[in-house]
């Protein structure tokens, strides 16, 4: 007969408490670099949350805040009701906002042959409305292109500067107005200008339905153009400081 030996019921030995000491700390140890980490890491998105923005960040933020203008802005804050300029013997007068015309692209706004000599610039849109002068025989249609880039409405204005104004912007009249009788025919004085990142551009001729030829050499018709023009620029374009801006923040 064969004797089994019995099971070894001894439990067994516990690591030194050195040892144990030693795993602790090093877990602690553990613990610690990564709440400092974490807490390096918190330091440091809060340093670039709070700093100050850089010129480069300033003025990318200033020129996206006038690219969009002509979203945000109400329509009766680009074109107002009256616009003072001076007439052509540099006397102050007035234009009266005849109406606002649906926004439009700017093939559809545009002349065949303009928006041939701009199709690749990238034109965006086309804002326009017509004011009439203060005696109401004259009559501009005003638009405004939003352009992708400065440098592409700087291109635009130069390939339509010079072009006749019948090959220009479309005018627009508008039924039970004065204006009623102001279209494409009668077209007689045109012209374009660029400022930032939009194309301003005017078309001008007789309300009372004579064709653009009988307007040639008028010289009221570029300065109603050209002053509607200049009081309306400015909204879209001028800016005080870039800080107080109300979608930029230094």
């Amino acid at each position: 007969m064969t004797l089994q030996a019995e099971p070894d019921l001894t439990p067994p030995a516990l690591p030194p408490p050195r040892r144990r000491r030693g795993r602790l700390i090093a877990v602690v140890v553990l613990v610690i670099l990564g709440v400092a980490c974490a807490a390096g890491g918190a330091v440091t998105l809060v340093r670039e949350l709070t700093r100050s923005a850089t010129k480069a960040e300033i003025a990318a933020a200033q020129a996206e805040e006038i690219a969009t203008r002509w979203e945000r802005l109400p329509a009766g804050k680009i074109f107002p009701a009256r616009i003072s300029y001076q007439n052509e013997e540099g006397v102050t007068t007035s234009a009266t906002l005849v109406g606002i015309a649906p926004q439009a692209s700017c093939q559809a706004a545009l002349a065949p042959a303009a928006y041939s000599q701009i199709r690749a610039l990238g034109c965006r849109t086309m804002l326009r409305a017509t004011y009439l002068d203060a005696s109401g025989t004259l009559a501009t249609t005003v638009g405004l292109a939003a352009m992708p880039s400065p440098r592409a409405a700087s291109s635009a204005q130069g390939d339509l500067v010079g072009q006749a104004p019948s090959a220009g912007l479309d005018a627009v009249p508008f039924a039970g107005t004065m204006a009623e009788d102001f279209g494409d025919a009668q077209r007689g004085a045109a012209g374009a200008q660029f400022d930032g990142p939009y194309l301003f551009l005017y078309t001008a001729g007789y309300t009372d339905g004579l064709p653009g030829a009988a307007a040639t050499g008028n010289l009221e018709l570029g300065a109603l153009g050209a002053g509607v023009l200049g009081a309306i620029e400015p909204v879209l374009i001028s800016h005080g400081s870039t800080c107080s801006e109300k979608d930029i923040k230094c």
